[in-house]
């Protein structure tokens, strides 16, 4: 007397369907999203070692400097830079279209002034409004918040306080 029959033949063809199923729907989502840009394209940001402290070379004069120590050239038109009091908000200013290449070993030296109060202006060709702003010069001892974004990819590439002396 046979108590239990085994019958194997239906478990494995209905495992196999809901497999093939499930593959044939994620080749189908993953091949839609290429289609259809879905997974969108992202810019790259650039690697570069930019500094910015108090400048040494200009002992009289209350300034800093900004240098670009090693890495990929920041182009015209694609950075943006924000010199503000600490504790201020952030006001950018962007690159010079024509002559603001910011590439291995070029320098801003920012002698600034305020703008209305809070912002500081560079005087540098790499910015495009160097002349903009009008009031006292940055103040000895006077801590500032400097930060340089890459615009394509919104990538913060410098973001540090300088004391200037």
């Amino acid at each position: 007397m046979e108590i239990f029959r085994k019958n194997e033949e239906a478990v494995s063809p209905v495992i196999g369907v809901i497999l093939m199923v499930a593959i044939t729907v994620i080749l189908a989502a993953v091949i839609a999203a290429f289609v259809f840009g879905l997974g969108g394209t992202q810019t790259a940001a650039p690697t570069a070692s930019i500094t910015a402290a108090n400048n040494p070379d200009t002992p009289n004069v209350i300034d800093m400097k900004i240098q670009q120590k090693g890495g990929d050239t920041l182009k015209a038109g694609d950075w943006k830079l924000s010199i503000v009091p600490v504790g201020t908000s952030p006001v950018f200013v962007t690159s010079a279209a024509t002559n603001g290449n910011f590439s291995v070993g070029s320098q801003i030296i920012a002698n600034v002034t305020t703008v209305n109060g809070t912002a500081v202006t560079v005087t540098s060709s790499l910015v495009s409004d160097s002349t903009a702003g009008s009031g006292p010069n940055m103040v000895s001892g006077g801590k500032y918040d400097v930060k340089l974004i890459h615009v394509p990819s919104n990538a913060m590439l410098l973001d540090t306080v300088v004391e200037v002396r």
